[in-house]
């Protein structure tokens, strides 16, 4: 054999050798490198992804937490006026009753009906006393707005009672009338 022959195939085997060596020591790590970054650039945008869609749901949760703080805004203020329209209707009535001499035999108050700006608040009530002092009562009660009578009804009787100064007959009315409260509904 040739000399050359045997020089060109032991650089061929040394090119190759050297070759699989670069192959092997930096070529194929480049490539296991590159796929890796390539997978964790994959998986960022996945989480990218994954962020925009948790940045919108925040949004409407933030959305959804401020109409529930305005609903229970809503409702605590109801509540506080109710608290607050109970006890003074109460306390207004029975002085008013107390002046003009009316006794109450019984007060009933419903649930609250709600509607966009107010609240109503049916009562239904019933009292004894002379025919003018039920009219004072009843006169003093609308003007002075704590009571509305011309959205309810009235039932008239005559009691078995007597008033002792008058010895005229009592009666008894049963009275169905609505509160209004402003601000009420939600």
């Amino acid at each position: 054999m040739n000399n050359f022959v045997v020089v060109t195939i032991l650089l061929l085997v040394l090119a190759s050798g050297a070759g699989v060596l670069f192959y092997m020591n930096y070529y194929q790590p480049l490539i296991e490198e590159g796929e890796k970054i390539t997978g964790d650039i994959e998986d960022l945008e996945r989480q990218k992804a994954q962020l925009a869609n948790i940045e919108e749901e925040m949004a409407q949760l933030k959305a959804q937490i401020a109409k529930l703080t305005e609903q229970k805004n809503k409702l605590q203020m109801e509540s506080n006026q109710l608290n607050t329209v109970v006890p003074k209707l109460l306390d207004s009535t029975e002085i008013i009753a107390n002046k003009f001499k009316v006794k109450f035999q019984d007060i009933r108050i419903s649930p609250l009906l709600r509607a966009e700006d107010w609240s109503e608040l049916p009562i239904e009530m019933t009292i004894l006393g002379t025919f003018k002092d039920i009219g004072n009562f009843l006169t003093i009660m609308e003007k002075r707005k704590i009571i509305n009578l011309a959205a309810g009804s009235m039932n008239v009787s005559v009691s078995a009672e007597v008033d002792r100064e008058t010895k005229s007959p009592l009666l008894s009315v049963t009275l169905s009338a609505k509160v209004y409260i402003m601000g009420g509904g939600i």
